[in-house]
């Protein structure tokens, strides 16, 4: 196959792509869409809808808020609860905005992506809300006391950008919209002083990128005076950001290597390194303002790492999470005594995934701070605790609710020996009675690789009662592209070297059979976006080793991912197609250049979805995919939804979409 573009009407022709969409669509309706798909999305619909299952919850002011779906919101809420309320389902809970309410009013469809809270006055807030699911956000101020929109107040049009409040009256705004201010991946480039009833066009620039960089952004901080200091961040690539502080008449630029990005107070900041300077990639250090003082932190080996690269300033704190062989232990380091060393917390409970926050939006940062946990089996718990204080005595705020008995399943950590001798871990949760079953247990094996982005252990809320109660095995691989041993670990397949990432999700799958779980033929894969892209290469290059392949939003044309805006973004990450040295590795395992003809190689059964208002990974690789796999007669189902990158914005369609998936796997793997 040459590097033309295979089927181009799929990209552009709206007509072609709405009669493909139409033709596979019901082809993969008709066959998966039974009584037992209808059931299993009404249950992922009440589980999603469970009101006693809250989520996240944040402190704004003297208020607790909760972004919340149920039966009658299946949108969302967001809500408010008075601080020193129990935080119930019944508590007396205030709605501050309805999305569905909204979207009815205003006649169109719009997505929650949170709010950014008035630092002077907390009930006032600009809403963000992303058009149809994509990356493109309208602003919208709202006060919550009167849950209503602001007269006169910030109503900005969709598009590429941010929004950060300056002051009562100011925003600082991060724009895609104005000439000559979107990068060349699409994002915003131009941060302006936009005051309330002026024109965006007249709005003066303050800080501005490089067309080349991925984007930039504003935004405040809390001084320990009560005043607020001024930050920017020039993105230059994913995880890759320079940061420029204005504390009172002083600038500062954070001192920290390329392929970093820091996080800060008004006094430090701090980076976890990567492939350049002086430490070892994964390194925590730890500098002044003005970029001395500089301390070692933590030093990365073999299987320890700081989880997600991040650490979490309070005022006089610095908390992180490091992962010993993806064992949690919650660290934290006095910023004001010199002689101070790091201190292990004792956590309120033996869990599998610990995270660290501040529980108040945009608050002073001498507040508290916010504990989650959870476990492939434990539901998700939110805690808080002061800074000074330990976690072992933190208070219990929330507690997620179960979907599935757990009684009889279990986590085990192996790991697999890839192509070239490393090992690569995964968790493998078995269901009941595993035992009985050995050798011939159903696995859905789940990925992502890439970007430095670190999986972990979460509750199973819609795969416990979809899969492992019903005698399946779910398995998550931590391969390398990923950052869940540190830096180290994405940086070993990132460019030319890709295909060690896939070669260690190939060696799991290869290990689950050599350990007497399964076969082959009862392995399913499962990834989206950078997964999907894994999935896809699962299919074409290592077919023999999975009897279902489910890949959703996936990235399949690696030489054409960067003419689409989002997708320029992602070089750094996988190589630039116009480079022919890059382009020869990414022709290797490119999925839409790799695809044979059946009679030459038989793949196993393909699901390959996507959502029609993508803008970060464009449908047009899902639909292109879909049809050379049809066109060489390999056993291909697609389907294609509304919504963007992340999928529908209510629980009925997240619902079908999840219980969609499990009908194929049902068919692929004849359950």
């Amino acid at each position: 196959m040459t590097d033309d573009i295979a089927f181009p009407a799929l990209e552009t022709d709206a007509a072609a792509i709405a009669a493909f969409s139409k033709r596979h669509i019901s082809r993969t309706e008709a066959a998966l869409c039974d009584a037992q798909f209808e059931t299993d999305a009404d249950q992922f619909a009440k589980i999603l809808e469970d009101p006693d299952n809250l989520g996240g919850i944040i402190r704004r002011g003297n208020w607790i808020f909760n972004w919340h779906r149920n039966a009658d919101h299946p949108r969302g809420i967001w809500r408010r609860v008075k601080e020193g309320a129990a935080i119930t389902a019944d508590a007396p809970w205030q709605t501050v905005f309805d999305l569905d309410a909204f979207c009815e009013m205003d006649g169109d469809d719009w997505h929650w992506r949170g709010a950014a809270t008035l630092w002077s006055d907390p009930a006032r807030v600009v809403l963000h809300l992303s058009h149809k699911g994509s990356d493109l956000t309208r602003h919208l101020e709202w006060d919550c006391d009167a849950a209503a929109a602001v007269s006169g107040g910030f109503d900005i049009p969709p598009a590429r950008s941010d929004a950060n409040w300056l002051d009562e009256n100011t925003l600082l705004f991060a724009t895609a919209a104005l000439p000559g201010s979107a990068t060349r991946s699409g994002w915003q480039g131009r941060v302006v002083k936009l005051r309330r009833g002026t024109d965006l066009t007249d709005a003066p620039t303050v800080f501005e990128v490089d067309h080349d960089d991925l984007l930039g952004y504003g935004y405040t901080f809390p001084l320990r005076d009560g005043s607020r200091g001024i930050g920017f961040g020039r993105v230059r690539n994913i995880g890759d950001t320079v940061q420029r502080l204005q504390i009172g008449d002083t600038d500062h630029l954070l001192d920290a290597p390329s392929h970093t990005s820091c996080t800060h107070n008004d006094t430090h900041y701090a980076y976890v390194t990567a492939d350049d300077g002086p430490d070892a990639p994964g390194t925590l250090v730890l500098r002044r303002i003005d970029g001395s003082d500089k301390k070692i932190l933590f030093t990365p080996s073999e299987r320890r790492a700081v989880q997600d690269a991040y650490a979490v300033f309070g005022r006089d704190y610095l908390f992180w999470v490091e992962e010993d062989t993806l064992t949690p232990q919650l660290r934290r380091y006095d910023l004001r005594d010199p002689a101070a060393r790091p201190e292990t917390l004792p956590l309120p409970i033996d869990t599998q995934s610990v995270g660290i926050g501040r529980f108040d939006a945009e608050g002073p940062s001498d507040g508290p701070m916010q504990l989650f946990t959870s476990g492939f089996l434990e539901p998700n718990q939110t805690w808080v605790f002061d800074q000074t204080g330990t976690p072992a005595a933190a208070e219990r705020l929330t507690k997620g609710t179960t979907s599935f008995d757990a009684t009889g399943m279990e986590v085990r950590l192996h790991m697999a020996i890839s192509d070239d001798g490393t090992e690569v871990p995964y968790h493998i949760i078995l269901p009941k009675d595993h035992a009985s079953q050995m050798g011939k247990i159903p696995v859905l094996q789940y990925g992502y690789g890439g970007f430095g982005v670190s999986l972990g252990p979460y509750y199973m809320r819609l795969q416990g009662p979809a899969w492992l109660s019903r005698g399946g095995a779910y398995v998550q691989g931590y391969i390398r592209g990923g950052g869940e041993f540190g830096t180290a670990w994405h940086l070993a397949a990132k460019g030319e070297n890709r295909k060690l990432g896939f070669a260690d999700f190939a060696a799991i799958a290869r290990d689950l059979v050599q350990r007497g779980y399964t076969t082959a033929d009862q392995i399913a894969c499962h990834g989206g976006s950078n997964g999907g892209l894994l999935c896809g290469v699962m299919l074409t290059r290592y077919p023999e080793h999975f009897g279902a392949v489910w890949a959703t939003v996936g990235v399949y044309d690696q030489l054409r991912y960067h003419l689409f805006p989002a997708g320029a973004g992602w070089i750094d990450e996988y190589g630039d197609p116009d480079d022919p040295q890059a382009r020869d590795w990414l022709r290797a395992y490119s999925p839409v250049h790799n695809v044979v003809a059946q009679d030459d190689r038989a793949y196993p059964p393909a699901l390959i979805d996507t959502n029609e208002t993508d803008d970060r990974v464009d449908p047009s690789h899902s639909r292109r995919f879909a049809a050379l796999l049809e066109q060489a007669g390999q056993p291909v189902w697609f389907h294609s939804r509304a919504g963007g990158h992340g999928g529908g914005g209510q629980t009925t369609e997240a619902a079908r979409e999840q219980a969609l998936g499990y009908a194929f796997l049902r068919h692929a793997l004849s359950l």
